[in-house]
């Protein structure tokens, strides 16, 4: 927390993780497909937009579960050449952002961070194979919190945990439903638009930061 008497205009962070922090290019996925014959965009349709994904973040399944699950649908539906696609899709983690945990790193000098993030019970591990596992100071999955965004129950049980009142704490997400929930529940938040952006929204709340590195250009 700051020393000096330039107190910033809130007291903690609260920030989405994918599409901010981590980047799904969903290489494994498309891997999987091809070696298992599939077509493209399968585990879309039967990992990610299959009801069990929703159960898994809420908890009431477990990430292994959700799998599995997946694993039997796609057994039923393409026969056992789908078993192929599991190892590929499961071992791609997605990629981390350096510009966005250099900011995060700045951030933490000044004020506590949250990340509350709608992801399964796999999310600590996540953290933790991108050598992330003290990167936060508060960590939200949804799985954990049987409650997923925008739920306003969500960002006040994490505001709650954070010790500080909605109005206290600034939230960013780079979806627009789940900002409307934020500010629904009282927090101070802002749609996220790119690092440059976050730097600067940081900047007024009075957290100076800089978005000083620049990505790697994609392969």
């Amino acid at each position: 927390m700051p020393t000096t008497a330039n107190r910033p205009a809130v007291d903690g962070l609260l920030v989405d993780m994918d599409g901010l922090f981590r980047h799904w290019r969903d290489t494994g996925a498309r891997r999987g497909e091809q070696l298992a014959q599939l077509p493209a965009g399968t585990f879309d349709t039967y990992a990610y937009r299959h009801p069990s994904y929703r159960l898994a973040q809420l908890g009431v399944l477990t990430d292994q579960q959700w799998a599995d699950d997946v694993a039997r649908r796609l057994t039923a539906a393409f026969g056992p050449r789908a078993l192929d696609a599991i190892g590929p899709w499961r071992a791609d983690r997605g990629e981390t952002d350096p510009v966005m945990l250099d900011l995060l790193t700045q951030a933490r000098r000044h004020v506590p961070v949250g990340v509350l993030s709608n992801t399964t019970d796999a999310f600590r591990a996540d953290l933790a194979h991108h050598g992330l596992a003290d990167a936060f100071d508060h960590v939200f999955p949804t799985a954990e919190l049987h409650v997923d965004k925008p739920a306003p129950l969500a960002f006040r049980t994490a505001a709650q945990a954070m010790g500080l009142p909605p109005d206290r704490l600034f939230f960013t997400d780079d979806e627009p439903p789940y900002v409307a929930g934020a500010l629904h529940a009282g927090l101070r938040a802002e749609l996220f638009t790119g690092p440059e952006a976050f730097a600067a929204a940081l900047t007024r709340l009075g957290i100076p930061v800089t978005a000083t590195k620049t990505l790697a250009p994609a392969a």
